[in-house]
């Protein structure tokens, strides 16, 4: 099955969650997420600022500024389809852009290279559980990840995980993949 496909079916497919639903999945699997290492080792978080349809990463910031941990959200430029990341201190530190999605306010937030960050939340449409991960098309993580030496996990809602996805070399793989009923330690074979 082509990407485009994939991708229009399963966003389909999470639509029709009821926003409760997907609130409540969004909290069982960021507790999931605060039970593994790679989350409590990490000072630098990097999440996004959630779509409707996505796992509400509202409640992952809020547990890192509980728990003394630096959030950074990217800003994306269309243009030349980059991204850097902001510290956020607080919801009031963002404003609508692209799409409807919030960003951070670049003139009031501090920009953090990709080296200081320890863990990348990285999302996505779907995924395999050999770490295979189909994003939304425009290249942005897959060109950010080269080259970074940190954490990464991403956060899925259990119908997510699909059997196979049609990769590019290019693409990154997801080590660890959590979801409302398990974590899934990724092992990618390498043909």
């Amino acid at each position: 099955m082509e990407k485009k496909h994939i991708r229009t079916s399963m966003i389909k497919n999470i639509k029709e969650l009821s926003k409760l639903d997907r609130d409540k999945r969004s909290k069982q699997i960021i507790d999931q997420l605060m039970e593994i290492d790679v989350w409590k080792n990490a000072d630098i978080v990097a999440t996004t600022m959630p779509m409707e349809h996505e796992i509400n990463t509202n409640y992952l910031i809020q547990s890192c500024w509980m728990q003394n941990k630096t959030v950074v959200v990217p800003k994306c430029n269309h243009k030349t389809r980059e991204m850097q990341f902001f510290k956020i201190k607080s919801f009031s530190d963002l404003q609508v852009g692209y799409f409807g999605i919030q960003e951070p306010i670049e003139d009031s937030c501090e920009k953090i290279s990709k080296e200081n960050i320890d863990l990348i939340v990285v999302p996505g449409v779907a995924y395999t559980i050999k770490g295979d991960r189909l994003g939304y098309g425009g290249g942005f993580y897959d060109r950010y990840l080269e080259n970074y030496n940190g954490d990464l996990v991403s956060l899925a809602y259990e119908i997510q995980i699909i059997e196979t996805i049609p990769t590019e070399k290019h693409d990154c793989s997801i080590p660890i993949i959590i979801t409302e009923t398990s974590t899934i330690k990724t092992s990618p074979d390498n043909n």
